[in-house]
């Protein structure tokens, strides 16, 4: 089984909305993102793990699952 990967990343500025799809298809929404999450995101190497670490467990995030 491989890793689970991002795949795409999508922000949106004014609905602060951070949609991620990974790499089997799947996809997420996380809303309330301010845009310096966005940005680090970006600069970082392994953004599964950001998301993981970031945005997975805390709680001042909504997760939208997209299948």
């Amino acid at each position: 089984m491989t890793e689970l990967q991002v795949i795409l990343m999508k922000y949106d500025f004014w609905s602060r909305s951070l949609k991620l799809i990974y790499s089997d298809g799947s996809g997420a929404i996380y809303t309330s993102v301010p845009e310096f999450i966005h940005q680090n995101m970006q600069r970082c190497e392994n953004k599964m793990a950001f998301v993981q670490k970031y945005l997975e467990y805390d709680l001042q995030f909504q997760k939208i699952s997209l299948l």
